[in-house]
């Protein structure tokens, strides 16, 4: 039994998959099984798929277009690994990425999801580079607002997804179902991301986040308003409009200033984030 699955997804990824591909198959940490899942591609994504002969690889093919969070979870159901890794056909994770991670990970057995910076491709060096937050608290606290773990560069633990309720993937989190995920997991484990980018990132006009971008926002703030409710927020209109604003970087008001003393009011009853952590992020939202 391999000690990492690593799964990908594809769907009409044949410009991009060959590099993808590859870049799994020559990573410095080896013991890992690889499921692919053929989510109905009408280009030749699963022709140039069924030339690899790497034993490591699981092709599944789901015949018909499922959408990737059937996919993901399907990908799940097979996996036999300790640690599961997460990539994606358009991007291209560096040699060392699965080592790293599972170092990482073997040393903190307290965090259960670990993400890597990543750099966009196609930018000079200086560029483009992500200053993803990496303290488990200050991750955790950040989650109100945005989602700061890149779901590609992940590596989760099998036994804490086992913890969870329900599929890991929600279908009713769909376009944002990362996001819920982590936001899930964040009550029973600690997350972090490592310093070091592990993976290539390519923006592209068909990816989700763009032909889908209105639909992962409300998404999105669906997952914000659950972790606000599970802190005991009751949240009026004008409190969630100045929250939203806070999210996407608008001016700051008196208003805004308020709504954030009524966050960490509330969290200093329940203790449910390290309050340091949350004032400091706090702050950094404010700032903009």
């Amino acid at each position: 039994m391999p000690n990492l699955s690593v799964l990908m997804p594809v769907y009409n990824a044949s410009r991009f998959l060959g590099l993808a591909v590859e870049s799994v198959l020559q990573q410095s940490y080896s013991d890992f099984e690889f499921i692919i899942i053929n989510d109905g591609s009408t280009d030749d994504s699963l022709k140039i798929l069924e030339q690899y002969s790497d034993s490591r690889i699981r092709l599944m093919d789901n015949g018909t277009n499922r959408g990737i969070v059937y996919s993901l979870n399907h990908g799940l159901n097979l996996a036999s690994g300790t640690y599961i890794a997460r990539m994606d056909a358009d991007d291209y994770s560096l040699p060392d990425r699965f080592k790293i991670q599972i170092d990482y990970m073997d040393l903190n057995p307290d965090i259960g999801v670990c993400g890597t910076q990543y750099r966009i491709m196609n930018t000079l060096p200086n560029e483009a580079l992500t200053a993803l937050p990496c303290d488990p608290d200050i991750l955790e606290c950040s989650l109100l607002f945005h989602c700061c773990l890149t779901h590609p560069t992940v590596m989760m633990r099998r036994r804490v997804l086992d913890q969870l309720s329900g599929p890991p993937y929600d279908p009713a989190y769909q376009y944002a179902e990362d996001y819920n995920l982590w936001a899930r997991l964040s009550s029973i484990t600690r997350i972090a991301n490592l310093k070091q980018h592990g993976l290539c990132y390519r923006l592209h006009d068909q990816q989700l986040s763009r032909t889908q971008s209105m639909e992962q926002r409300k998404q999105a703030d669906r997952v914000r308003m659950d972790l606000l409710c599970r802190l005991g927020l009751h949240l009026s209109p004008t409190e969630w409009e100045l929250h939203r604003q806070l999210c996407f970087g608008r001016t700051r008001s008196q208003s805004e200033r308020d709504w954030i003393m009524k966050i960490l009011a509330r969290n200093l009853e329940v203790r449910r984030y390290d309050q340091a952590a949350l004032m400091n992020v706090l702050n950094q939202v404010l700032k903009g």
